[in-house]
């Protein structure tokens, strides 16, 4: 069995009266490529934002490498922060700063290294996406694709260990999204960390992931293989899997 890089336990969160996780058990392994899926508001962005500790649980707890998050004090959390990569929904790039300087941003926050070393490593992290020409521009100047590029390789400028993707191909064009998974399995096999997607994308799913967990009513309804959804007789996973407008799932 592989080393698990991030286990969740119990995680229950509630807002107001609504009870979004109603104490799910997650273990992602080191080096695979994890799917959250499920229909939008059934948590898997508040369980992204725990991974991260953006939100902190009612009960339960997440750990990295085996240490709890909630436990660390902030010079700690800011640390283990170091050694994850986010690429946001929207990339959520710095319009003032050229494709450069946002790659560029955390290697010069967050390391030591001179000017020269982090061209180097912007450059790199920038052929790595398929973007070493647009290094002068500025976002505004880029399309939407284009920008998610740059953000994913911003998420990769310290190298790190975890990269949380929250729904990569949501608002682009099939062509594109193939090219988001491309990219996906590739910085896997490249870099080799462990990647967790946000999505309710089957497609991509199906091609990118090696293990998928949905969330559905506060629960995970199934943890397993791409192949394990593609057979569940579960009416809930077949509505979802074939995006069916008839089934238990409510629409609204």
């Amino acid at each position: 069995m592989s080393e698990v890089a991030v286990s969740i336990r119990g995680l229950k969160k509630s807002f107001g009266t609504r009870t979004i996780l109603d104490g799910i058990d997650l273990d992602i392994y080191r080096g695979e490529i994890m799917y959250i899926i499920g229909k939008s508001g059934s948590g898997k962005s508040v369980t992204l934002k725990h991974i991260t500790a953006l939100l902190r649980p009612d009960e339960g707890e997440v750990r990295i490498h085996g240490k709890n998050i909630f436990e660390m004090d902030d010079k700690e959390l800011i640390e283990v922060r170091k050694k994850m990569g986010v690429l946001f929904q929207m990339a959520a790039l710095f319009d003032s700063l050229t494709v450069f300087e946002n790659v560029a941003f955390l290697l010069r926050r967050f390391t030591k290294d001179d000017e020269d070393t982090i061209t180097k490593k912007v450059r790199e992290r920038l052929r790595l996406v398929g973007l070493s020409h647009v290094e002068h521009l500025k976002p505004a100047d880029l399309s939407g694709g284009m920008q998610k590029r740059v953000g994913l390789a911003r998420a990769i400028a310290l190298n790190p260990e975890i990269v949380l993707y929250d729904e990569p191909t949501t608002g682009v064009d099939p062509i594109l999204a193939a090219a988001v998974d491309d990219l996906i399995l590739k910085l896997n096999h490249e870099l080799g960390v462990t990647s967790i997607v946000i999505s309710h994308d089957m497609e991509s799913v199906f091609r990118v992931a090696d293990r998928v967990a949905m969330l559905y009513d506060g629960q995970f309804r199934l943890i397993g293989t791409p192949d394990d959804f593609r057979n569940s007789q579960d009416p809930v996973i077949r509505q979802f899997v074939e995006g069916s407008a008839k089934g238990p799932i409510p629409i609204l």
